[in-house]
């Protein structure tokens, strides 16, 4: 009786031990989305009718062929038309089937933006489809994907692999240009659904804010006035504003000239606020930051300015603060004018030091008030606040333009 059940029980070990190596041993199943990747030499066929080719169906490769004549193919892009497509190449190929619909019509300096800000990962993509890229983002024809909320940028995964359903559905955008995405005059998508409740006061709204960025209270709608304010006179939106840039850019003495420049100082500024550190801080970091706040030329006003960031280094130093920023966003199409203009932001950093409790005014640097409601030590906050922009030179064409009210305030103008 016992020797049946030692064969027994040796039996069933055999049985497990044989289906675990089986499975170690067998190769795993490609997963369905994998055999939907399509061919370069599909996706060929796939642009050729879409651009209205004639195709020669006596001829070995016939689509291929004619793709070659009209130059969306050109010889050398690959050495195996039965391997996958990735995205970098798909773009290659229709990007040059758009020209040959509808020219080369996109604006240089649209590109340059793109390439510069709007492509997260456009470094690994090769220097020389660097340009089809942006031009195929610039047309709305595939945008990538979100790199996350307040995020200005995409990223454009350029060697994964192209579906075929995504391939049909790019390939139809060729002529169906009211299909494609729509972009910011900056180069961020644009959304069009699920506007907040005040869209009108803004030229656009983009994908990548959500509706409670917009919905926050501007300045002038806080303030108490003993008489009927008049827009463009007292206060003007982010739409008039905007209005009234594109009209004077023409001119070429218009202050507009230089609203790239004063969004690069309130980056800069908050920047170098939003990363601090004891150990490192220094001479640099002091003028660096100075140099985002307006110059006076009146020495003692300058001077007070620079002494104001010195004492907070010693502070700095002192408590052992360090300050990290994950995300700064400075959105220009969210410039409104309360006596001075002012940017909207979003911000996301961490703050540490010594001890457990430090006064926010003396944690930040601010020339204004700072109020962060919720704040905690050593986790991430963020929130979303309005920087003035301004000069106090009355003849101004908006050079001197610099940081004039840098305060981070949870206390007034947010939405309901």
């Amino acid at each position: 009786m016992t020797t049946k059940i030692l064969k027994s029980k040796g039996i069933c070990l055999l049985l497990v031990l044989t289906i675990i190596f089986s499975c170690i041993l067998t190769p795993a199943q490609p997963v369905s989305a994998a055999s939907n990747k399509i061919k370069i030499y599909n996706f060929i066929k796939l642009l050729v009718p879409a651009v209205g080719l004639e195709v020669d169906t006596t001829a070995t490769s016939p689509y291929l062929k004619a793709a070659l004549a009209a130059g969306i193919v050109k010889e050398g892009d690959f050495k195996d038309y039965k391997a996958d497509l990735t995205r970098v190449d798909a773009v290659v190929l229709l990007n040059r089937a758009d020209e040959y619909l509808h020219g080369d019509k996109v604006d240089p300096d649209l590109l340059e933006v793109i390439i510069a800000k709007r492509i997260s990962d456009i470094k690994k993509i090769p220097v020389g489809k660097r340009d089809a890229v942006a031009k195929v983002y610039a047309k709305g024809l595939i945008v990538g994907k979100s790199n996350g909320m307040y995020i200005q940028n995409r990223a454009f995964n350029g060697y994964d692999y192209m579906t075929t359903t995504d391939a049909k559905k790019v390939v139809a955008l060729l002529s169906n240009t009211k299909g494609r995405a729509k972009l910011s005059p900056d180069g961020q998508l644009i959304r069009t659904t699920n506007l907040p409740k005040n869209a009108k006061s803004y030229p656009y709204i983009l994908e990548a804010f959500p509706n409670s960025f917009y919905e926050m209270k501007f300045l002038y709608q806080i303030r108490t006035y003993s008489w009927n304010p008049v827009e463009g006179k007292d206060y003007s939106s982010p739409v008039y504003e905007r209005t009234k840039k594109e009209n004077e850019l023409l001119k070429e003495e218009s202050i507009y000239h230089f609203t790239d420049d004063w969004v690069k100082k309130v980056e800069d500024n908050l920047k170098y606020r939003l990363n601090v550190d004891y150990r490192t801080i220094n001479n640099t970091w002091l003028n660096q930051l100075r140099s985002t706040y307006f110059i006076y030329n009146i020495a003692s006003v300058d001077k007070k300015i620079t002494d104001e960031i010195k004492e907070y280094m010693n502070y700095v130093k002192k408590n052992q603060i360090v300050i990290k920023s994950s995300a700064i966003s400075v959105e220009p199409s969210v410039m409104y004018k309360d006596l001075h203009f002012y940017f909207r932001v979003f911000i996301k950093f961490k703050v540490s030091f010594h001890g457990d409790k430090l006064n926010q005014n003396d944690l930040f640097f601010s020339r204004g008030h700072v109020n962060f409601q919720g704040l905690t030590k050593d986790k991430w906050f963020d929130g979303v606040y309005d920087i003035q922009v301004g000069t106090a030179n009355g003849g101004s064409n908006g050079s001197d333009f610099a940081v004039f009210g840098d305060a981070l305030d949870d206390y007034y103008y947010k939405g309901e």
